[in-house]
């Protein structure tokens, strides 16, 4: 009995004093890394992504919330923090976009640590990164009057640098799509489209010109190597006929296709359906949501080649006068400008789809390198201007496609006084398609891949592990973690959550900067089915337009702190 009543007294004064004591600081997490799409996917041998990548880390009992901070250095000094955010669950998201950066080792760096039961944690192991392109933009096969390259994952529009352009000069411009026409070397002068060098560039839109902490955010990564084109140089005297509207895929006379980039569209022949136009030196291309051509919806500018794509910036300037006309005929370059004095065949006046666009390099010039230096190249500007609408929208294909037609220019005096020039279509386009003398395409918008065998998604499951989904319906404790796959052309992303896939009715919407998003789905109030979708943007389309096809819906299951056994 007096045994019992010590033993009684030992344990009330160890439990007074583990009362009385303060709880001890729990473990830094360990384990952060770097994924594109699933959380237990191998780290990048190079730790090197082209957009900002998710982060996992080991889960920590007793875990109220984690802390994470990105930095340009190690030392995380408040000079150098770029983002600093609490995350309930050892998954991140992190919204902000970033340059291109390399450091040796890592231009980069990110770090975390736990607050359990009251107590803050060390800082975890940090890990360092870097962002870059993943591929740079290569030739790709196109008919005379056309340039095209590849596209780029995370690219929302290139810059082309043309580096040989007649008159000694080098031109740059913009696109938001992956081909370009080569009017400055047809145009009144065609013999100087017979050698063509370029380069070319991807744009990502930044939504800041520079960091929190002052580092310029640049929008364009490396150019690729020079390319040398080889033309014809020569416009046949034939009836017009279109040969093919090219982007990221090509739509020929005898197959079109949807394309998820407005396409560049090239043709063969000078001479209308009814032979007018014989020795025409310039033409237009029309695109039309209709086949009869009445409702234009893209209006291209005055051109002297064979082809003609959208671009950022002032189309070629024309000549006033009959001696301006024959400076450019001899090789002057005409420069860039708004196009006065044009007319369509019924006297109306065509205003090109193309704008002038305050973005250096956009229609500008310098002069062409001499010796063995190569000019410091202009259109390093950040900032973007709203273009015209060069970029065509979704049109419900294959229903729904869009027409185009070429058709020649007459340059004529204003009058028999006056010495200023003017320009005419010399066939309406209406005519020269009810003639035959028209072609189509299509425009669709890709949805948003963000499963593959399994949906995209990593969250804590059984056992408080990070894990990636093993089945069509993966089930998380909370706040799961969603990535997907980049979509052509789109700058930011929408995502929404309902509980059912039909009716579709969003109960959570929210928006991401990067192809990651933590959903926002707890562990008390969420439990239960959920299906999730994403769609990208695109700022340059206008409207109901901008938005981009929806992914198809994905299932995940909110357990709460019931887990389910993972096999």
């Amino acid at each position: 009995m007096r045994l019992l009543i010590v033993a009684c007294a030992v344990a009330l004064a160890c439990t007074a004093t583990a009362v009385g004591a303060s709880p001890k600081a729990p473990a830094a997490p360990s384990g952060l890394h770097a994924f594109v799409y699933r959380a237990d996917e191998p780290v990048k041998a190079d730790h090197t992504y082209a957009l900002m990548p998710a982060f996992a880390w080991k889960a920590v009992d007793g875990a109220s919330n984690y802390e994470l901070q990105l930095a340009t250095s190690r030392t995380f000094s408040d000079a150098t923090t770029l983002y600093d955010k609490s995350f309930g669950a050892p998954v991140a998201s992190i919204q902000l976009q970033v340059p291109w950066m390399t450091g040796k080792p890592y231009a980069l760096w990110a770090r975390v640590r736990v607050v359990a039961n009251g107590q803050t944690s060390r800082w975890g192991a940090p890990f360092g990164f870097n962002t870059a392109w993943q591929a740079i933009p290569q030739r790709q096969n196109a008919p005379d009057g056309l340039i095209r390259w590849s596209t780029v994952e995370g690219a929302t529009g290139y810059e082309v640098w043309f580096m040989n352009v007649p008159g000694n000069y080098q031109t740059h411009f913009r696109t938001l799509t992956n081909v370009a026409d080569e009017r400055e070397y047809w145009t009144f002068h065609a013999a100087g489209a017979k050698t063509i060098r370029w380069r070319v560039r991807a744009i990502r839109l930044v939504t800041s010109g520079s960091l929190p902490n002052g580092i310029r955010a640049v929008n364009y990564g490396p150019y690729s190597q020079p390319f040398t084109t080889t033309t014809s140089a020569a416009l046949s005297a034939n009836k017009i006929q279109g040969t093919g509207a090219l982007s990221n895929v090509e739509s020929t006379p005898k197959a079109a296709k949807p394309h998820q980039l407005t396409p560049g569209v090239a043709w063969s022949g000078t001479r209308d359906y009814a032979g007018i136009g014989a020795g025409s030196e310039l033409w237009r291309a029309y695109v039309f949501s209709d086949r009869q051509c009445i409702n234009p919806v893209m209006t291209g500018s005055l051109i002297g080649g064979p082809a003609w794509a959208p671009r950022e910036g002032d189309p070629l300037k024309m000549p006033e006068t009959d001696d301006e006309l024959n400076e450019f005929r001899n090789g002057k370059f005409p420069g860039f400008g708004p196009q006065d004095n044009v007319y369509a065949a019924d006297g109306s006046t065509p205003s090109a789809s193309e704008s002038p666009s305050t973005t250096a390099g956009s229609g500008d010039t310098t002069p062409a390198s001499t010796g063995g230096a190569t000019p410091a190249p202009t259109g390093a500007n950040p900032t973007t201007a709203t273009p015209g609408l060069i970029s065509l929208p979704d049109n419900g294909w294959p229903q729904g496609r869009y027409w185009w037609t070429v058709v020649p220019v007459r340059i004529q005096w204003s009058d028999s006084t006056s010495p200023k020039l003017e320009f005419h279509d010399m066939t309406l386009p209406q005519d020269a398609c009810a003639a035959g003398r028209v072609w189509t395409f299509g425009m669709q918008s890709s949805p948003v891949t963000t499963t593959s065998q399994t949906p995209y998604a990593s969250g804590v499951v059984a056992g408080n592990r990070v894990l990636s989904a093993v089945k069509q319906r993966p089930a998380f404790r909370e706040l799961p973690l969603v990535t997907w796959v980049p979509s052509l052309a789109a700058d930011t992303y929408e995502i929404e959550l309902s509980r059912h896939v039909y009716p579709w009715k969003p109960v959570k919407k929210l928006t991401s900067v990067v192809t990651s998003a933590v959903l926002p789905l707890s562990k008390k109030a969420d439990r239960g089915v959920w299906y999730y979708r994403v769609r990208g943007v695109n700022p340059n389309l206008t409207g109901p337009g901008q938005k981009l096809a929806w992914s198809k819906p994905v299932a995940v299951r909110i357990t709460g702190d019931v887990f389910v056994v993972v096999k």
